[in-house]
């Protein structure tokens, strides 16, 4: 039991509020009257979802079996410490629309936090892969995330996030670059550029495009895009050097 409710109970309840996110999608399609239904619907389950996840410690390891069948997002860190929960909102069309909920422990305190964008306006990413890494004796993780603000039109980014001071810095800068010791790095694929037009590598879409992360060797590899938006099968690598990522 958890303080008063067993886990299976909670997922239940989430379970129930992220389906009405499909249920007033599939309404919106057939009465565009009811699309405020399905912002609603998102609000709702973004909160519960923080709800439980700030108040309920075991949500912080459990598996979601349900909600993930359902569409729901959990990227995990390897030391359990860590975890993102990030859904498509619905309301977008080939821009999609997401949001995420951040889940972290510090000391025996387990807490989240939502983001603060405006769910109406901001596309925000979809978080799908958590990675460890420590340096200089502190813990760091490195969250793979994706945009999609087009059929054609892909941002990647891989963030550096920490737990420091009982609270989660997103802004933790970990990755040494020629214009300083950046929190990310990230690069835009775009399908629809003149460029890519008959660009060979552009006809396999995603594949093998995405940030491709090592934990072995600690390498970060992204493509190497051209200053005309070219896509290329040549990649950049950064590796861990025991105290930053550096270009290879």
């Amino acid at each position: 039991m958890v303080f008063g409710q067993s886990i299976s109970t909670i997922e239940k309840k989430l379970d129930r509020s992220f389906r009405r996110i499909q249920y007033w999608y599939d309404t919106s399609r057939k009465n565009f009257l009811t699309y405020d239904s399905l912002y609603a619907a998102n609000k709702k389950f973004e909160k519960l979802l923080h709800h439980y996840t700030s108040s309920y410690p075991q949500t912080l390891n459990y598996d979601f079996k349900l909600l993930t069948k359902n569409g729901l997002s959990v990227s995990s860190s390897e030391d359990g410490k860590f975890r993102i929960y990030s859904w498509n909102t619905l309301t977008g069309g080939t821009m999609r629309f997401y949001r995420s909920v951040f889940q972290y422990e510090s000391g025996q305190k387990v807490q989240s936090e939502i983001l603060k964008s405006d769910m109406e306006k901001d596309a925000e990413s979809n978080y799908y892969q958590i990675n460890d890494i420590i340096s200089q004796h502190k813990k760091y993780y490195l969250a793979q995330n994706i945009s999609v603000y087009s059929s054609a039109l892909y941002y990647y980014r891989i963030k550096v996030f920490s737990i420091e001071n009982g609270k989660l810095n997103s802004n933790a800068k970990l990755i040494k670059t020629t214009s300083g010791i950046q929190n990310e790095l990230s690069y835009e694929l775009d399908f629809s550029a003149s460029s890519n037009t008959n660009n060979p590598i552009s006809t396999k879409k995603l594949e093998n495009l995405d940030i491709q992360y090592d934990p072995k060797k600690k390498v970060i590899s992204i493509p190497l895009i051209l200053d005309n938006y070219k896509i290329t099968d040549k990649k950049i690598r950064y590796q861990f050097k025991g105290k930053y990522f550096e270009k290879i």
